[in-house]
């Protein structure tokens, strides 16, 4: 039995149009300026993490932020609901929906780590139909960083079925290299997924246990998980 953590956004799903969308919103509607989410290396980090550094790319004061992140995230949360279709199948990406398939067939715990809040991940497993495949799920507003996110998962996943992950026991997937990172940090075994904005080249020179260009061909990807 093995704890498999999948990242959500870009690794799973795509639904960056609309989180572009919803960001220059509301950017515009608080501080009255243009900004996109790919002005900053947003992938792996939590929507607080993301706010603050584009806040500070233009020039906003940290303590405007401050100030208002309780209305950032609820107006966020509001927006994107509204943004993302009511079908999102088409933004599932190539070969998840059958490698998550594959996995509810074995006894490996699977769950979900995303830096994006409950009601945002809420829209995006509604919208898409996958929330049938996960245990639980960690989100960026329960914890400080990546690798906090990911202890708290595992000390989940042990106090739920009764069993002590370690090591390779542990199972990272995602396409950031924040994911191979926080993996390294406990000795997990890292996938790593080039549909991302981190670029192939990139994602190899972190070393990940296994990178694949996607999960087109999910069973290479199962048998990597063992």
């Amino acid at each position: 039995m093995k704890l498999v953590i999948f990242d959500m956004d870009q690794t799973l799903v795509d639904f960056m149009p609309f989180h572009l969308q919803t960001t220059r919103q509301l950017f515009k509607k608080f501080f009255k300026v243009d900004a996109s989410l790919e002005e900053v290396d947003f992938s792996g980090r939590s929507m607080a993490e993301n706010f603050i550094a584009l806040a500070r790319l233009k020039n906003i004061p940290n303590e405007e932020v401050q100030k208002n992140a309780g209305k950032l995230l609820k107006t966020y949360e509001m927006l994107f609901g509204q943004n993302i279709p009511r079908n999102g199948a088409s933004h599932v990406l190539p070969g998840v929906k059958e490698l998550l398939e594959e996995l509810v067939r074995t006894d490996h715990i699977v769950v979900l780590y995303t830096g994006d809040s409950p009601s945002v991940v809420k829209h995006v497993l509604e919208s898409t139909g996958l929330a049938d495949y996960f245990e639980f799920c960690v989100y960026g507003t329960q914890a400080r960083t990546r690798l906090d996110m990911v202890k708290m998962a595992i000390r989940k996943a042990a106090e739920m079925n009764g069993v002590k992950f370690r090591g390779k026991d542990v199972v990272i997937i995602g396409d950031s290299v924040r994911d191979i990172d926080c993996g390294k940090e406990i000795d997990a075994l890292t996938i790593a997924v080039a549909t991302g904005p981190h670029s192939p080249q990139e994602l190899a020179e972190h070393r990940p246990d296994f990178l694949f260009q996607n999960m087109a061909d999910y069973k290479k990807v199962l048998a990597a998980i063992g």
